[in-house]
């Protein structure tokens, strides 16, 4: 878990911990229900996910991530929703292969097995993420743009209308040098 500032090491240690052993509980569910296959190995826990998703399961590796920043903000979810949400995916990829990420097969582990809701998406709190912004113009306002949509402009691979007057977006500075 990458550090942050505002914790110490033993606090951050807790946090993983506290991860382990929900992970170790839904494992448990799991093989109580008769859904975990002896032959599959106990997933990795990593606390590398970044962005807005609070986890992603990672089948090749065999392992789940978890985004640290939202997993401080709200532990309990983390422990009781996002480890069992992602542990689902690993056991759907491993017993059916390729299939839709939040397919029948998917909300039937969640639902079944460990007795939550199939929501596909969290409702956290997204303003404990770090928000790099990148000021744009059109003909009537200034609009902000995050760094994933900034850098698809500068690729080439994406370019931006105003939904109100309808012209392209152009980099703030770029279009102040133009003026000039």
């Amino acid at each position: 878990m990458p550090a942050t500032p505002a914790l110490s090491a033993a606090q951050i240690q807790s946090y993983i911990d506290r991860c382990e052993q929900a992970l170790d509980a839904a494992l448990d569910r799991a093989r109580q229900a008769g859904a975990w296959d002896a032959r599959w190995s106990r997933p990795q826990l990593r606390f590398s996910q970044r962005g807005r998703a609070a986890g992603t399961a990672h089948a090749g590796l065999w392992q789940i991530r978890l985004n640290p920043r939202l997993l401080v903000s709200a532990p309990e979810f983390f422990l009781h929703e996002v480890i069992p949400h992602e542990l689902a995916h690993l056991m759907v990829f491993a017993r059916h292969g390729r299939k839709a990420p939040h397919g029948v097969e998917w909300k039937s582990l969640m639902s079944g097995v460990f007795g939550l809701a199939p929501k596909v998406t969290h409702s956290l709190d997204l303003a404990v993420l770090p928000v790099q912004q990148f000021a744009y113009r059109c003909g009537c306002q200034l609009h902000q743009l995050t760094l994933r949509r900034h850098n698809k402009v500068l690729r080439g691979q994406q370019r931006y209308l105003c939904r109100q007057c309808g012209q392209t977006l152009q980099r703030a500075a770029e279009q102040d040098a133009a003026a000039r």
